[in-house]
Parts: C-alpha cells; structure tokens; sequence
C-alpha cells in the first residue's frame, strides 16, 4: 500500500484505522499500527485493537516539543483509545500486548 500525504489531523484519523500515512511535512507519520511524532513512537496498536497514545506534553509530564504537543498528539487525542503517562506509555509499549511490525 502507497503512503497518503496528507493533514495531521488525518494522518491521526489513518492511525485509527489501521491505514498508513504521513504529514505534508514528513514529520507526522503512521505505519497504521505505530504513530510517530518525528522519530518518536507516540502511539500504538495493541493486540485487541486499542489505540494508545502516549501524552507527550507539558501536562501529561514529559514535554518534547511544541509542534510534538500541539501539531502531533492534539489530534490524535480524538482517536485514541487510551491516553497515557509518558512513563506508564514506554513500558505499556515493551509489553506482549503491543503488535509489532
């Protein structure tokens, strides 16, 4: 499958459902299952099918950047379905419960 370019908002909502994507600037990018803010996996799929998204910001604790926070995990918000810790997210995501690809 070819990679879309598209908008942020929509590379999010691809994530969501299990699509590949990427933003029109490259940094914004979804495998389908993982969802990465320029090198940094910020979300991903778990075998049942939950969309995790680990909250990257200043509120949630583990601020990485301002286009990270804003750009990257605001939108994917409305499509996880669950939002996480920065540091429960990273050992969630070394779990078996992660689909790898």
């Amino acid at each position: 499958m070819r990679m879309i370019k598209t908008t942020n908002e929509n590379v999010a909502l691809n994530w969501s459902r299990g699509n590949e994507a990427i933003s029109t600037t490259g940094n914004y990018r979804t495998d389908g299952l993982n969802l990465y803010s320029y090198s940094v996996r910020i979300g991903f799929t778990t075998v049942n099918g939950q969309k995790v998204l680990g909250d990257f910001t200043k509120r949630g604790g583990q601020f990485l950047s301002m286009t990270t926070s804003t750009k990257h995990v605001s939108p994917a918000r409305s499509v996880a379905t669950k939002i996480m810790h920065p540091e429960d997210f990273q050992e969630w995501a070394k779990e078996d419960t992660v689909v790898r690809k």
